[in-house]
């Protein structure tokens, strides 16, 4: 899977979701259609040379730079459920408060570490020196987030969602947090794609991304899927393949995610006639036997 403007080397969620992003803003409103769009833009069929490349040393230099993203990935999935606020308040209830005082954040940031590595150890299986990495890493990014003096709750909502792709008429009082902070998260991700598509990021700001497949199956999957305490960083990876089901005809898959999709599939009819079959096989054999 990749664009039509590379000739060679394999694609990513990064493709997937531009090709989307491109199909809706040719006019594409449902997510059939966007999805069959998006398989013309990005699906190509030939040999695996073509695929790989025929530069063998690449692989071996890209090596220790994925080795190197598997940190960040553990970081993620570990505290991929940490909240340390109640996001579920609109704007306008959270603007009634106060911003508390230094000492007051000083005293509290112990206890959002401790939070932290409690997540981490779950995650990691009790590995104490990965554990506090990961909440070294967190409570970091969270000190360099602190509110300058004489700041306003509103003052640092507003000014937060829109260093992360809000516009300020967007963080209206009656919004939710959590809402705000999805869609936050929605327009990181465009912002990333945006050179792939050759559209600016204040053109795909449009695209809703209750209408891109590979939302709506990811966002289904974290919904109604398991809830693990231990979350490798290969669960992002798995996340990333769920949304090939979109494109697969067969899509196989372990244990666990083939029951994350089973619940999925049971309580999101949208995802009936967007995705194909789901399958498990215990080796390649397996596959090979249910072709």
């Amino acid at each position: 899977m990749r664009p039509p403007h590379e000739e060679a080397g394999l694609g990513s969620i990064i493709q997937v979701l531009a090709a989307e992003a491109v199909a809706a803003s040719e006019g594409c409103r449902d997510l059939v259609s966007i999805r069959d769009r998006a398989r013309q833009l990005v699906l190509r069929t030939g040999p695996g040379s073509d695929a790989i490349g025929s530069e063998s040393w690449v692989w071996d230099a890209m090596r220790p730079a994925l080795r190197g993203r598997q940190r960040q990935m553990e970081t993620v999935a570990a505290l991929s459920q940490l909240r340390i606020f109640d996001e579920s308040r609109t704007i306008g209830e959270l603007a009634q408060k106060s911003v508390k005082s230094p000492e007051r954040v000083l005293a509290q940031l112990p206890v959002i570490y401790d939070r932290a590595l409690q997540e981490a150890m779950n995650s990691t299986g009790g590995d104490a020196h990965r554990a506090k990495a990961m909440a070294d890493q967190f409570i970091t990014c969270v000190i360099a987030r602190l509110p300058p003096p004489g700041s306003t709750v509103r003052d640092l909502l507003v000014s937060t969602l829109v260093s992360r792709g809000l516009d300020a008429e967007e963080v209206r009082d009656e919004c939710v947090l959590a809402d705000l902070t999805e869609l936050c998260l929605f327009r990181s991700q465009l912002r990333v794609v945006a050179s792939e598509t050759g559209r600016s990021f204040d053109d795909l700001k449009g695209v809703s991304m209750a209408v891109l497949p590979s939302r709506v199956i990811g966002d289904a999957l974290r919904k109604h899927g398991q809830y693990c305490k231990k979350r490798p960083g290969s669960d992002l990876n798995d996340a990333y393949l769920g949304v090939l089901a979109a494109y697969c005809d067969v899509l196989y898959v372990d244990k666990r995610t083939a029951e994350d999709f089973k619940r999925a599939i049971g309580k999101e009819p949208k995802l009936f006639g967007l995705i194909g079959d789901v399958a498990k096989a215990a080796d390649f054999a397996g596959l090979l036997g249910g072709s």
